[in-house]
């Protein structure tokens, strides 16, 4: 998430998902055995200093801990909506300089203030970005424009790459402008 949005700091962790080819997305339950299966195989390793299978979590994931570096990382499964996020973020980043360290102050300001874990039920690292995205899209005059009103786009390769299906079925149009080169030069 945060390497592809180029809003990650030292001590971040990493969230990789599994994309299996399309049209093999097993049912849910089927995930949350793969999820198993693959934080078993992982911790046989001894590879990892911890392993975790969280696979009643609303996105299945296994967390562990690299033995070597400590490096964290969360791994789940044909997560499509956050790699579409993800680089819709880093479009953002792109557009003005200003956006990425503005971002990296609120994130320390929330993590100083132990604001910023939704397993405590206040907003995650992700909702303080949306949140100044949005702010910088509401300023006058408006630093950022609101780039899924805007059509067209780099990125996609055609309109079924934009889509995206959440674990619970629910499908979303994911359709944003990537050309941040060519919103920029616009003015």
């Amino acid at each position: 998430g945060s390497c592809v949005s180029n809003l990650h700091s030292a001590g971040a962790d990493l969230d990789l998902t599994l994309v299996l080819p399309a049209g093999c997305e097993p049912p849910m339950e089927k995930q949350r055995t793969m999820i198993t299966q693959l934080a078993s195989v992982l911790e046989e390793s001894g590879e990892f200093a911890s392993v975790v299978a969280r696979p009643k979590a609303r996105v299945p994931i296994v967390a562990l801990e690299d033995a070597s570096t400590g490096l964290k990382s969360d791994i789940c499964m044909n997560n499509s909506l956050a790699l579409i996020n993800s680089r819709l973020l880093r479009t953002y980043v792109r557009l003005d300089e200003r956006v990425r360290p503005l971002v990296f102050v609120v994130k320390k300001w929330a993590k100083a203030r132990s604001i910023n874990s939704p397993y405590r039920g206040t907003p995650s690292s992700y909702a303080y970005v949306l949140l100044v995205i949005h702010y910088l899209q509401t300023v006058t005059p408006p630093v950022l424009p609101v780039l899924q009103q805007i059509a067209g786009g780099a990125w996609a390769e055609s309109a079924e790459t934009m889509l995206a299906q959440t674990h619970d079925g629910r499908a979303f149009d994911c359709t944003y402008c990537a050309d941040s080169e060519g919103l920029r030069d616009a003015g």
